[in-house]
């Protein structure tokens, strides 16, 4: 495979990553909102249940969300080349790791190429756009 080729298959890996964990947010919360419902109706259920249910419900929202966004980030930078993908690769790589088995495997696969040969194409794309280049105050250009 080329380095396009793998870019291009890390950046679809991370939208479906995203994707799947948007899904999962999608069937738990509204699991637990049921329970809430249920508890809250039940005039026998104990007094703090209600609020523990309601409390992992949104324990479990975060937790999708601060998963899910930044793989769609990585993945849409990836996908589009963009000078910054080589930072929210590695971010989004980082929070993958907490998902085993499938996450360790996206998240091992990204660094590989980003610290590795992938390097070569966000650091000449960042080259050729002027990101890199120094930014000296204008006293000091002489």
């Amino acid at each position: 495979m080329t380095l396009q080729d793998h870019n291009r298959v890390i950046g679809i890996m991370h939208i479906v990553w995203g994707a799947f964990n948007g899904l999962i947010m999608l069937l738990l919360v509204p699991f637990f909102l049921i329970f809430v419902g249920i508890i809250g109706s039940d005039p026998k259920a104990p007094a703090g249940l209600e609020v523990l249910f309601g409390l992992l419900g949104l324990f479990f929202l975060i937790l999708a969300l601060v998963i899910a966004v930044p793989s769609f980030i990585a993945g849409y930078a990836m996908l589009k080349r963009k000078s910054w993908a080589k930072i929210a690769g590695i971010i989004s790589a980082c929070l993958c790791a907490l998902n085993f088995p499938f996450g360790t495997a996206l998240c091992v696969y990204t660094l590989w190429f980003v610290l590795g040969e992938g390097q070569n194409i966000y650091g000449a794309l960042g080259a050729a756009r002027g990101d890199y280049a120094p930014r000296l105050p204008p006293d000091w250009r002489g």
